[in-house]
């Protein structure tokens, strides 16, 4: 949810967005300390009651209360006037591999959309963005246990969440459906300008990778795409297109590889209506870890003017990459967030909640 500011209201929205891979499975959004933690799949409103979910509600206002806290300690360290809006974005995440074992895990904080601060789980130290994010740096790092509980619970308690809400999701997290890949043309408003366009749909899990060839040479630097989408049905699409010259459309060939595939797919434009025509080119292996990940993903948000740039996108927005045995993450505009464990970020919240930034 992005924020909405109220004059004098402090806090404008606060949303709380959990993923376990692709399935956003909780939702907590809430205005003015008003809000419900709520279920967004079958399986996690089938096996937790109420119980679960008046405490995951009073995790998240315990959460925002601490954002509120610290966010004008934030101003002040980049000299920011009271009026405006700024937002304070936290993300964590834990992995668990095929074999059952812990896999790596993240902690960080964005501020006004830029990388803030993040936990350096090896050497138990904070790494700062920039000259703002020093002063938490020596303050957080001042108190060892800070860190060593924040690793602690990424490897321990976080890893114990996700195994359980990886057996209440089942075969439905498990699942790789391969694309449906089509290949359309496109001509602009002259009627001179021709372009491709490859769309891939139905897929699951998001990670997918297109790639144009015209003859057999790579394209991909040329060509335009959009951010993997989900489709409303549990299930992802997205799209990549590339500019051709008119009459050498048959020249060119997209190449989509996905988990759910067993090789590459390659398909051409078919000039008349027939649906297209799909080749298998190649081989490729690939030694992927089957794995699933929990990231939490917090938001705060106050009035402010001018624009926000960075890195980070508001929690209503799709930001999270499949981790398939490393772990990645990328915020992307447009796009839904990604991973998380809401009991987790209870507890992490619960350890965060006497540092100050």
């Amino acid at each position: 949810g992005r924020g909405r500011g109220r004059p004098g209201s402090g806090v404008s929205e606060f949303t709380v967005v959990g993923y376990v891979d692709e399935v956003q499975f909780v939702r907590f959004e809430g205005d003015g300390g008003r809000g419900q933690a709520e279920p967004r799949t079958p399986w996690i409103r089938d096996n937790e009651g109420k119980e679960y979910w008046a405490r995951e509600t009073q995790i998240a206002k315990d959460t925002a209360q601490y954002f509120r806290t610290n966010l004008p300690t934030l101003q002040g360290y980049y000299n920011q006037s009271k009026e405006g809006s700024h937002t304070v974005q936290g993300m964590y995440g834990c992995q668990l591999r095929e074999d059952d074992t812990p896999g790596q895990g993240f902690m960080q904080y964005g501020y006004d959309g830029r990388d803030y601060i993040a936990l350096d789980k090896a050497t138990l130290s904070w790494t700062a963005a920039d000259a703002g994010a020093l002063n938490t740096k020596r303050k957080w790092e001042a108190d060892r246990t800070i860190a060593e509980r924040d690793k602690a619970y990424l490897e321990d308690e976080c890893i114990e969440w996700l195994r359980k809400y990886v057996g209440f999701g089942g075969p439905s997290l498990t699942r790789a459906d391969p694309p449906e890949v089509e290949v359309t043309r496109h001509t602009g408003p002259d009627g001179e300008d021709v372009s491709l366009r490859c769309r891939a749909l139905g897929f699951y899990p998001a990670d997918i990778k297109f790639k144009w060839e015209r003859e057999g040479k790579d394209m991909s630097q040329e060509m335009e795409f959009v951010g993997t989408r989900p489709s409303g049905d549990g299930n992802f699409q997205k799209w990549a297109s590339v500019n051709v010259p008119r009459g050498e459309e048959q020249k060119y060939v997209c190449v989509v590889e996905h988990e759910g595939l067993a090789q590459p797919l390659a398909v051409k434009w078919v000039p008349d209506a027939s649906p297209p025509i799909a080749a298998i080119v190649g081989a490729v292996v690939v030694i992927l870890l089957v794995t699933a990940a929990v990231v939490g993903f917090v938001i705060w948000k106050r009035k402010k003017s001018g624009p926000k740039g960075g890195n980070y996108t508001p929690a209503s927005e799709y930001g999270g990459v499949r981790v398939k045995g490393r772990q990645r993450r990328r915020w992307r505009e447009g796009e839904g967030s990604h991973r998380l464990g809401r009991e987790g970020l209870g507890s992490w919240v619960q350890e965060r909640s006497t540092p100050s930034s």
